[in-house]
């Protein structure tokens, strides 16, 4: 055990040396660690709490849903790698080293805390929208700490469902039966108490602080012990921390006491990951992004001549990636939440509320574009066509699958909601436009830094970028859209804000089209561990 604390002391150690080295980096850390702590004060001296507090007990319910949409990605790791708690170095120097494999194991556990943080970093700026509910600082820190806390026991669980499933597909089979038949009381409730009261609201409140959403394994405790803690009930909060602690520490003992040579269930995905980073780091960005599941192979060939065969590639890979081409995971499960959403709380939200919360999302998800890509492979680079249109014809399927999701995300909840049909059409376009927005702005961080600033550490700079050339366009589109009022102001709101995104969009591309001329490719550099 000395040794292992002794290599926590000297890796953060050496951390410290290498950003006296690197000065660009340290100035980044400094500046970041300057923003949490203005953002903290700030908190701390201006913030008020709203006097038309909303219930609790929504809180309770928004953020068990959270934690249910990562618990549900950990159960999907397990079924595959498991998750990653070690490095490659680890695997080549700490494996072999005369050191107890349990105090190894509690070491990984320990290190999965930094990831953690990282993973619900964001929740530190929520302390505007928690005010709603009444919740101070105090409360957003109990809302962070538990959500970390919660990300380790996941990640134990991975390493759990891996070790007991790896190679056995009656047991992989079981895992999904069960991760289902959890959920199947919280939803019956829900089903005999709409056909109670007919009401879907107060079906779904009944719902949420019910015992069968507590119950639900480490998501319904997180939230359970989470408005518990916040509502003053310190007894029971502390009831469903210890059960979220001591399922993490019976799965712990699992793994040390009936598999102490765990070695080769942590390996693959270790080694995997390493291999993305591996690759990442040569520019190869389709071997970093490579996805397990399998390849399609249905058609080959692709059409178009010049730029618009890159057109034409991207879609030939969308397909065979997924047989219902566009309509991928995160596609379907955001069109369920959204029409969930739109039938249980109809009259209380309309179509701009659910836009800006896609806005939201898509800042996060737009780099991930098949587009962004081709810069990192040379394909691009050899077609006698101008950059402008090489870059429009390498996006295009991304605003055109942009395009379908509007329509899916926006325009038939307009419809459910009962919202002005114009009011949908006009976020659909802001929605659209959006994305080129965003596009632009990614490609001209690679024309000026060399490097996708939406990744690692550097998304948070990229968050500031969005904010910052969102601003011309949003302040009069607020103005105007207050001053008018109505389903009229919404409208030129909207209009507004989709020229600004237009016109900003293209501005980008235009500053970035050299990016096109450069002799070295970009390469992807993962930041931190």
């Amino acid at each position: 055990m000395n040794s292992l604390v002794y290599l926590v002391l000297v890796s953060a150690k050496n951390s410290l040396k290498e950003l006296l080295h690197k000065p660009g980096k340290l100035i980044l850390y400094l500046l970041l660690a300057a923003i949490i702590i203005g953002l903290i004060l700030l908190t701390l001296f201006t913030s008020e709490i709203s006097t038309e507090r909303l219930p609790l007990f929504w809180l309770q319910g928004i953020y068990f849903a959270f934690v249910v949409l990562f618990l549900v990605i950990t159960i999907q790791k397990g079924l595959t790698s498991g998750d990653v708690i070690f490095d490659m170095s680890d695997v080549n120097l700490l494996f072999v080293s005369p050191v107890n494999p349990r105090a190894i194991l509690l070491y990984g556990i320990i290190r999965l805390a930094k990831v953690s943080f990282w993973a619900g970093f964001f929740i530190l700026f929520q302390s505007s929208s928690l005010s709603n509910f009444g919740v101070d600082f105090g409360g957003l820190l109990v809302l962070f700490f538990l959500f970390i806390l919660s990300m380790v026991v996941q990640s134990i669980l991975s390493l759990v469902i891996y070790s007991v499933t790896n190679g056995n597909p009656k047991r992989k089979l079981w895992v999904k039966v069960i991760t289902v038949l959890v959920f199947v009381p919280m939803v019956a409730f829900f089903a005999v108490q709409f056909l109670q009261t007919q009401d879907p609201m107060a079906a779904l409140a009944q719902t949420i602080t019910s015992p069968f959403l507590c119950a639900v394994p480490i998501a319904g405790w997180t939230a359970a012990s989470a408005i518990a803690l916040l509502g003053g009930h310190y007894l029971a909060g502390a009831l469903w921390l210890g059960l979220l602690v001591l399922g993490g520490g019976v799965m712990v003992a699992y793994i040390m006491l009936s598999k102490v040579d765990y070695y080769e269930d942590v390996l693959v995905a270790t080694e995997t990951a390493f291999e993305k980073k591996r690759a990442a780091q040569e520019g190869d960005v389709n071997a970093a992004s490579a996805s397990p599941a399998k390849v399609r192979v249905t058609k080959t060939g692709v059409g178009g001549f010049g730029a618009s065969a890159l057109f034409y590639k991207h879609l030939r890979e969308t397909f065979r990636q997924n047989r219902f081409g566009f309509f991928g995971i995160y596609t379907l499960i955001t069109f369920v939440c959204i029409l969930a959403a739109s039938l249980f709380m109809r009259g209380f939200i309309d179509v701009v509320v659910i836009l800006q919360v896609l806005m939201w999302m898509q800042i996060f998800m737009i780099g991930n574009g098949r587009g962004l890509k081709e810069l990192y492979v040379h394909y691009i680079y050899l077609i006698p066509e101008s950059p402008f249109k090489k870059v429009l014809w390498s996006n295009l399927e991304l605003v055109f699958k942009t395009l379908i999701e509007s329509v899916l995300f926006l325009g038939i909840p307009g419809i459910i909601l009962g919202g002005n049909f114009l009011v949908a059409l006009a976020s659909m376009a802001t929605y659209t436009l959006f994305s080129l927005l965003l596009l632009g702005i990614n490609y001209l961080s690679m024309r000026w830094t060399g490097a996708n600033i939406s990744q690692g550490i550097l998304l948070f700079f990229y968050f500031l970028a969005v904010v910052l050339l969102m601003l011309p366009g949003l302040v009069p589109a607020l103005v105007v859209g207050f001053s008018v009022g109505g389903v009229v102001g919404t409208l030129l709101a909207l209009a507004i804000l989709s020229g600004w995104e237009l016109l900003a969009a293209l501005l980008c591309f235009a500053l970035s089209k050299d990016v096109l001329h450069n002799c070295d490719m970009p390469s992807t550099k993962p930041t931190g561990k």
